[in-house]
């Protein structure tokens, strides 16, 4: 975390979001050229996770520094984005400490969002050590007293309090942020991560926390993409004709001149719930009963993913069906049994 006086406003980052692209493209290389230039091409990696923002990080850390190396943890990927990562020459797979099944038995499961299955962990959990984010999540109230109803867990997920099961959002830091930053520690790279600030205010904050893309404390590392959008990274990938995952189709123009992608909006990992409620029909895990069934009869069967969705379908939300409508309907007529 940089100094406060060089923290960044939302406004000083929305105006560098709103920069002509071929600022940007500027921009980013001037600092890569810093950071690259302290650390060496040979004592940085890219993290690619084969989705379309590291892929396209990838693509133009390498057009500019070919022998950068890539790091990848490919346990919560989708298979598309696996067989990318394969194909993708001088990548490094790394392994978690953990297996996802042992993160979401021993931690518990992402449900909803990352800050909802925070909030949700310690109202599970409650002790006088998170007696301030208790409050904060009921109540929307600060322990400063101010009112940041934004924080507050909404009532339509407040049943989850109960579940019988445990909630946590610590799925991704144990199953791809440690292994990737103990990785690096061990052998001595700095990393450049392909975050951009659109994605949530969550990577908001934290940009305008850190104040600049690059980090030289501790292994070091570089978000040098941050005020990048989605426009942009799709828009430089069809210029540059860089190979994506399969997952999200082609990417088009529309009658504005809007791209976008005519599969996957978004991958990443496929049995992650953040976000479920706003999935279309058919869901991610509806999807994933045809596009990877072992890993689906694997997480609904073995990792105690029917458990967590089936008591979601009973308090209401029945947008979280794990079988195909067509399933359904075929389970239906031949006396509801399951078939495993």
């Amino acid at each position: 975390m940089g100094k406060a006086e060089n923290r960044l406003s939302y406004n000083e980052v929305r105006a560098r979001m709103a920069l002509p692209y071929e600022v940007k493209i500027r921009m980013t290389e001037n600092r890569l050229r810093e950071f690259i230039g302290y650390y060496g091409e040979d004592g940085v990696v890219v993290s690619f996770s084969g989705g379309l923002d590291s892929t396209f990080a990838l693509a133009f850390v390498r057009e500019r520094y070919p022998n950068v190396l890539a790091v990848s943890v490919t346990g919560i990927e989708c298979i598309q984005n696996i067989m990318l990562i394969k194909k993708t020459p001088n990548v490094k797979v790394i392994s978690p400490r953990y297996s996802q099944k042992e993160i979401v038995k021993k931690f518990g499961y992402p449900v909803v969002n990352k800050r909802a299955s925070k909030w949700l962990k310690a109202l599970q959990n409650p002790s006088e050590k998170n007696k301030n984010i208790r409050n904060l999540a009921l109540t929307g109230i600060t322990s400063e007293g101010r009112e940041a109803n934004s924080y507050k867990l909404a009532k339509k997920w407040r049943f989850l309090i109960n579940a019988p099961f445990k909630i946590s959002n610590q799925c991704c830091y144990y199953m791809k942020e440690t292994p990737l930053e103990n990785w690096c520690k061990k052998n001595k790279y700095a990393s450049i991560v392909a975050t951009t600030t659109e994605e949530s205010k969550a990577r908001m904050d934290g940009y305008c926390k850190r104040g600049s893309c690059n980090s030289f404390e501790g292994t070091g590392d570089s978000v040098p993409f941050s005020f990048w959008t989605k426009q942009d990274i799709l828009r430089y990938i069809v210029e540059h004709d860089i190979e994506i995952s399969e997952a999200y189709g082609e990417i088009k123009q529309d009658k504005d001149g809007k791209y976008y992608t005519t599969g996957a909006d978004r991958t990443g990992c496929p049995v992650c719930m953040f976000g479920m409620d706003k999935d279309g029909s058919p869901n991610r895990f509806q999807r994933l009963y045809y596009e990877d069934n072992r890993r689906w009869q694997q997480v609904i069967f073995d990792w105690g993913y029917k458990e967590v969705l089936d008591f979601f379908i009973e308090n209401g939300f029945t947008n979280y069906q794990y079988y195909p409508q067509e399933v359904l309907e075929q389970m239906a007529a031949g006396g509801g049994k399951e078939v495993e």
